[in-house]
């Protein structure tokens, strides 16, 4: 079962074992010397942000920086609304990277753009979303790295509990191999007190119904007093 203290338990055994974390950024050509042994940490940000925000900061009090992949198109919550982009510059202000999250066929370089307008600092990395089922994306942007790219080049061992399932490894068997880690690590998994992957996907789409439903309850409530306004300005 995945938790909040077995995240944090998986960071402590990291550290124990001599593990640097580093964010993809730190592979930008120029950047500057890796350790020798690191785990590359990253969270791909598919829904619910706030639970994104929450990993951020657990993991600034553990002394850990990672790096966070946000979707810009809106697929599942929106990124222009004023508290989600009030949570992505908070995780970018606890020290951890943010970076892109993009589909095959999307136009990379402005989405960055886009991202950096939204965090305000540059935005250097970038990771396809699903390439699994749609094929892996080839993308080149000077001064900018590629999260895929940098598993392949680097040799790094790559686990992740994508749908609350485990392949070869766990994060904990990943650590006894003689290897440096590349961890995916989706917070909403860990942080959500759902235990079941499809029952807590319901949940988000419950929580965005209402919103949405909210949102026009009070368009429509609104209406009458507009209307009233409407009948009062006639001659």
């Amino acid at each position: 079962m995945l938790s909040r203290e077995r995240y944090v338990a998986v960071l402590d055994q990291a550290k124990t074992r001599g593990f640097e974390f580093v964010r993809f950024q730190d592979f930008v050509p120029g950047a500057h010397a890796l350790p020798e042994r690191f785990v590359a940490l990253r969270h791909d940000v598919d829904f619910a942000p706030a639970y994104s925000l929450e990993m951020a900061e657990l993991e600034h009090e553990a002394g850990v920086a990672s790096t966070f992949f946000v979707l810009v198109d809106g697929h599942f919550y929106n990124p222009l609304d004023d508290e989600v982009i009030g949570q992505i510059r908070r995780i970018h202000s606890l020290g951890h990277e943010v970076g892109l999250h993009f589909s095959a066929g999307d136009d990379v370089a402005f989405r960055l753009g886009l991202l950096s307008e939204l965090v305000g600092a540059p935005s250097r990395s970038f990771s396809q979303h699903n390439p699994a089922n749609a094929g892996f994306a080839e993308v080149e942007l000077p001064g900018c790295i590629d999260a895929y790219k940098v598993v392949r080049d680097h040799d790094l061992l790559y686990v992740s509990e994508s749908a609350m399932r485990w392949r070869e490894h766990t994060f904990e068997t990943a650590l006894e191999e003689d290897r440096n880690l590349c961890l995916a690590a989706h917070a909403h998994s860990w942080l959500h007190l759902e235990d079941d992957y499809v029952a807590m996907i319901r949940d988000f789409r419950s929580r965005r119904e209402r919103a949405v439903k909210g949102r026009f309850d009070a368009f429509i409530d609104a209406l009458d007093g507009y209307y009233e306004r409407r009948l009062a300005e006639r001659p």
